[in-house]
């Protein structure tokens, strides 16, 4: 039981260092934080009870054994000298001693060894937003000299991050369940869920995503990671030539889904009457223009938010079986996700991708549907006007600025 206490003190005295503002910079503190062992029943120390004669007994044992090893101070309640003990304090003198003492690792190296691993890995980064996290960890980590919320503080769980982030990296599969990947990564399908996958949607969230409100399976997309196979919507002309046969999906007047793994083994046919592609950001927007404006020589994509690797090649496919002169279009919010889904779509998919519907002109019409902003959103926002990608935007985008104002699709259906 004395072992038991002592390690228990050694803890809270340790804990209590490694908060400290002299320890975060690097520094001997100048002054002893004390842990109250009896203060009126309100101490730092529960089980030092006056009531409990054995326990007090115990610790006060405990104590001096630590003491004797030069590990802490401490001193007796004034005129209860060998009966209670007001407070003990850490000995600065002796950290490297009462970390070894606890069979614990100092801080300090935990901290250093977790630096190094992230400037490993950093050197192994293949992706900007993997990269910009590990720089930004290696900062802060540096800095706190803390680990802080952003890391697992167990080891193997810090592992398993690190190994999954890793394996991001320079993958070659445009799409994988998340179930294989963490059956493959760590030999249990279930391990990325429970350990990884939370953590690794708010690093996401922050380095990668370019819009509000994304749903977690649509930020995983991002990477390449399902739940079960991505689906893709759209109405118009168009089939799909397998082994099997042709599947002719303009028999389906209201439109069709087809799944990523069928488009990864077939190609796409599209009718030569077909003048305009267009793709329609949000759902409520795309099932209302199919229903009521859809014309014959048009052929409407759903783009939904930010594309993942596996609607990359989807769309990539699709302009590849496009008529020499059909036209691509674009409508998406007029904000800062739709912007940068335009630029993305012109650098990655389709150089001439023509905006509609996103301009000054809506702005204007839709005006009392307009929501505003604040400052780090504008800071955003402005970063498009260098966006090459996107300079017949810029007139739009300088708009908004001034005017503080952003607009979704769906308040068009008005």
């Amino acid at each position: 039981m004395s072992r038991d206490y002592k390690r228990q003190i050694l803890t809270r005295l340790l804990d209590w260092y490694e908060v400290s503002p002299a320890y975060i910079r690097g520094e001997t503190p100048n002054h002893r934080r004390m842990m109250r062992l009896y203060d009126g029943g309100n101490g730092d120390f529960p089980a030092y009870n006056i009531e409990d004669h054995i326990a007090r007994k115990d610790i006060n044992q405990a104590v001096l054994e630590l003491a004797q090893f030069g590990l802490v101070g401490y001193d007796w309640m004034q005129g209860e000298r060998e009966h209670f003990i007001a407070k003990v304090w850490l000995n600065f003198d002796n950290l490297t001693e009462a970390y070894l003492y606890n069979d614990r690792q100092p801080k300090n190296l935990q901290i250093d060894a977790v630096v190094s691993q992230l400037l490993e890995l950093s050197a192994l980064f293949t992706e900007k937003w993997s990269s910009d996290w590990a720089h930004e960890q290696i900062a802060t980590t540096t800095r706190k000299r803390s680990v802080g919320s952003a890391l697992p503080s167990d080891e193997s769980e810090r592992a398993d991050l690190f190994r999954a982030i890793l394996a991001l990296n320079g993958r070659t599969e445009v799409e994988t369940l998340e179930r294989v990947f963490s059956m493959h990564l760590f030999g249990d399908s279930k391990r990325f869920e429970r350990v990884v996958r939370s953590r690794l949607i708010r690093i996401l969230e922050k380095f990668l995503v370019q819009e509000e409100d994304a749903t977690e399976e649509s930020v995983l997309r991002l990477v390449g990671l399902t739940r079960v196979p991505e689906q893709f919507e759209f109405s118009g002309k168009l089939a799909l030539a397998l082994s099997c046969g042709v599947i002719n999906f303009s028999l389906f007047p209201h439109g069709a889904t087809i799944t990523s793994e069928d488009v990864s083994v077939g190609d796409f046919i599209c009718g030569n009457n077909i003048n305009r592609v267009l793709s329609i950001e949000n759902k409520a927007n795309y099932i209302d223009y199919v229903r009521k404006n859809q014309t014959e020589d048009e052929l409407v994509i759903y783009h939904g938010g930010q594309y993942s690797p596996a609607k990359r090649i989807f769309l990539q496919k699709l302009c590849a079986a496009l008529p020499k002169d059909c036209a691509f279009c674009h409508w998406g919010d007029i904000d800062f996700g739709g912007f940068s889904m335009l630029g993305r779509l012109r650098r990655e998919v389709f150089p001439g991708v023509r905006l509609w519907r996103m301009g000054v002109g809506e702005l204007e019409q839709y005006r009392k549907y307009c929501t505003d902003f604040k400052k780090p959103y504008a800071d955003r926002l402005r970063a498009l006007l260098s966006v090459p990608e996107l300079d017949d935007c810029t007139d739009c985008i300088q708009y908004m600025l001034k005017n503080v104002v952003r607009l979704e699709q769906e308040a068009m259906l008005t």
